[in-house]
């Protein structure tokens, strides 16, 4: 999962479209733990699925990867210890 997940402010609203459909398609490789996260913060929102923003999507995915990127630091470090 990419951690850098902002888009630049100032880029072309096609581009910034691209970037968050990118970003989307990326899901498909992450495990299902991770995509049933993304999918637990977007229900979270309290908004239908028609209703979702591509900022909603967005901020769910940067959340879910980072939580992602965390957690599996944090197993690395356990491993270390023992």
């Amino acid at each position: 999962m990419p951690q850098d997940t902002q888009v630049p402010p100032g880029v072309a609203p096609s581009r910034q479209i691209a970037a968050v459909f990118g970003f989307i398609a990326d899901t498909l490789e992450w495990t299902h733990d991770d995509y049933q996260a993304l999918i637990a913060r977007l229900v979270g929102t309290g908004k239908s699925a028609l209703s979702l923003t591509l900022g909603d999507v967005l901020d769910a995915y940067a959340a879910t990867a980072n939580a992602a990127v965390h957690a599996r630091a944090a197993t690395a470090s356990q491993r270390g210890a023992n």
